[in-house]
C-alpha cells in the first residue's frame, strides 16, 4: 500500500513537469513567432547577375549608349547642293477658251461649242495636231446680279438671274515656236470676242537629257559647301553619309506671258520669243566628320 501511494506521487510530479515544458514553450513561441519556422536564406547576387545578364545591361547603361549613339548619328555637315543649265525652249504651251453669256444654257452651250470648234480648227490648219490640243476645264454656272428693292421700309438687295455661263478652255502645246504670234493671232481671230487667252508659257519637253549635267553639279555644289563649313569650323571632313534628290527638275521660263483680255484686241500681229530657260535640279548630302 505505501509502495503505491509513493508511485502516484512520483506519477504526479512528471505529468505536472511536463505541463510545465509546454506552457514554457508556447510562450516563447507567442512572443517570436518567426522562431518556429526557418527563415529561407537566398544568394541575392545570383539573381541579380541573371536580371541583367537578361536584360543585357543595367538602365544606366543603356541610357549611357542611347546618349552616345545620339550623339554619333547628329555628327555630321548637312548642305544642299544645286545645278542648272539654260537651255531655249522647244515647246509653247497655250491655255486658249471662249467665255459666253446667254438667257438659257442651251443658247450659250451652242455659241461656246461653235466659237470652241472654230479655235480647234483654225489651230490644226496651222499645224497644231489633235494630240496636243486637251480640253482643261468645261463648265455651266448661273450668273446672278443684285437688285436694291424695299422690303418692309427697308432697302435690302435681291438676287436676280440674268443668263448662264458657259467656259470651256484647252491647253495647246505649239511646236513651232518661230510662228508662235502667227497662231495666237489666227485663234484669237476665229474665236472673235468670245475668246479667252490666260497665258502663254514655254517650256521643254524632255529634260531628261540634262540630268546627267545637273546632278555632277549639284554633287560638286553639295561637297564644295560642305568642304567650306568644314573648314571654317575647324574639322575634318569625312565620307558622305547620304544623298537624296529634291523633287524633279525645276524648269524657270523668263518669258512667261499673261495675255488674258489683251489678246482679243491686238490690233497688230504679236511678237511672242521664248527667250531661255533655266533648269535647276538640287539634292541634301550629309557628310561625316572626322
Amino acid at each position: 500500500m505505501k509502495n503505491l501511494l509513493l508511485l502516484n506521487a512520483h506519477l504526479m510530479i512528471f505529468f505536472l513537469f511536463l505541463i510545465n515544458v509546454g506552457c514554457t514553450t508556447n510562450g516563447e513561441a507567442a512572443e517570436n513567432p518567426e522562431s518556429t519556422f526557418p527563415a529561407p536564406v537566398y544568394d541575392s547576387e545570383p539573381a541579380l547577375q541573371d536580371i541583367n545578364s537578361n536584360l543585357g545591361r543595367s538602365p544606366k547603361s543603356q541610357g549611357s549608349m542611347q546618349i552616345q549613339a545620339a550623339s554619333l548619328t547628329q555628327r555630321g555637315i548637312t548642305v544642299t547642293g544645286s545645278g542648272s543649265v539654260s537651255v531655249e525652249p522647244n515647246l509653247a504651251i497655250m491655255n486658249i477658251g471662249v467665255e459666253v453669256l446667254a438667257k438659257t444654257v442651251n443658247v450659250a452651250r451652242s455659241v461656246a461649242a461653235d466659237a470652241m470648234d472654230s479655235v480647234t480648227d483654225t489651230l490644226k490648219k496651222e499645224g497644231v495636231h489633235d494630240t496636243d490640243i486637251q480640253t482643261k476645264r468645261f463648265n455651266i454656272s448661273p450668273r446672278y446680279d443684285y437688285e436694291e428693292v424695299i422690303v418692309d421700309g427697308r432697302h435690302t438687295g435681291k438676287q436676280v438671274l440674268t443668263g448662264y455661263v458657259v467656259n470651256n478652255s484647252a491647253i495647246v502645246k505649239i511646236r513651232d515656236l518661230e510662228n508662235v504670234g502667227q497662231i495666237v493671232d489666227k485663234a484669237a481671230d476665229a474665236g472673235g470676242d468670245l475668246v479667252r487667252i490666260n497665258g502663254i508659257s514655254f517650256t521643254v519637253e524632255n529634260d531628261d537629257i540634262y540630268l546627267t549635267t545637273l546632278r555632277k553639279q549639284a554633287v560638286e555644289d553639295a561637297f564644295e559647301k560642305a568642304t567650306q563649313y568644314a573648314s571654317l569650323t575647324g574639322v575634318e571632313l569625312g565620307p558622305i553619309l547620304s544623298l537624296s534628290e529634291i523633287g524633279n527638275p525645276s524648269v524657270q521660263s523668263f518669258a512667261e506671258m499673261d495675255y488674258g483680255m489683251r489678246a482679243m484686241a491686238a490690233p497688230a500681229s504679236s511678237s511672242i520669243s521664248g527667250g531661255e530657260l533655266e533648269i535647276t535640279l538640287s539634292v541634301n548630302a550629309v557628310f561625316s566628320i572626322q
